[in-house]
């Protein structure tokens, strides 16, 4: 009897393996805007620049930016992009937004008073030279 369970085990397994194999793996899209207008809204654990945050509020000017929200518990983006070609991408849980040149406004609700939750707010309105999102 427990050779019958040992060999039913082991096909299962092996049908299992056949099954992973044969997937294809996700894979990442990455999209790229230049001199473009962006709007972002969302909760994210990871947002990092190298300018200080004055009560959650950062006034940028030509500065690279990072915002990841990878998927964890009630992480979502979403994010506008105009002019040059649109992109909008509504409550993406598993995103990357990088910046080069930013100029405007941002808010982290980490580094504020009035909103400390996790994950953290984040609101963003802002002119970058360059901007890439991948996303899954």
């Amino acid at each position: 009897m427990k050779i019958g369970y040992r060999l039913a085990g082991l096909i299962v397994v092996l049908f299992c393996l056949f099954l992973l194999n044969s997937m294809p793996p996700a894979q990442a899209t990455t999209d790229h805007f230049t001199d473009s207008f962006v709007i972002i809204i969302g909760k994210c654990n990871t947002v990092t620049s190298p300018a200080l945050w004055l009560f959650g509020f950062k006034f940028l000017f030509n500065r690279h930016i990072y915002i990841q929200a990878s998927g964890e518990q009630d992480e979502k983006l979403t994010a506008l992009i105009l002019p040059s070609k649109i992109g909008f991408y509504f409550g993406q849980e598993n995103m990357i937004i990088q910046m080069d040149g930013a100029k405007g406004l941002f808010f982290r609700g980490e580094k504020s008073w009035l909103f400390q939750n996790t994950p953290q707010r984040i609101f963003a309105v802002c002119k970058a030279s360059d901007i890439w999102v991948t996303y899954v």
